[in-house]
């Protein structure tokens, strides 16, 4: 869960309205009254993409910085001290 970060899940939600799309021919992301965009279930998954790999850079940076290590080390502490 600790690498379950915004970017992913909007990533994740937009590859959901892709396949929607993909499987509605792309009516579900048509606004009413406009015509069918044919390339809008691609547009939605490259933003999806690009998400992703926007979430996969900022948790390799957190890694780096030794965030999760921190963030672990402070749990462990914290059961320690219950424990005691």
């Amino acid at each position: 869960m600790k690498y379950l970060n915004q970017f992913v899940l909007i990533g994740i939600a937009l590859i959901a309205v892709s396949i929607v799309g993909l499987a509605t021919s792309n009516k579900f992301l048509t606004e009413p009254g406009q015509p069918v965009n044919p390339y809008a279930t691609l547009e939605y998954f490259g933003a999806a993409v690009i998400m992703l790999v926007n979430g996969a850079i900022s948790i390799g940076m957190a890694k780096k910085q030794g965030v999760f290590q921190a963030a672990d080390t402070n749990k462990t502490n914290a059961a320690e001290k219950s424990s005691r």
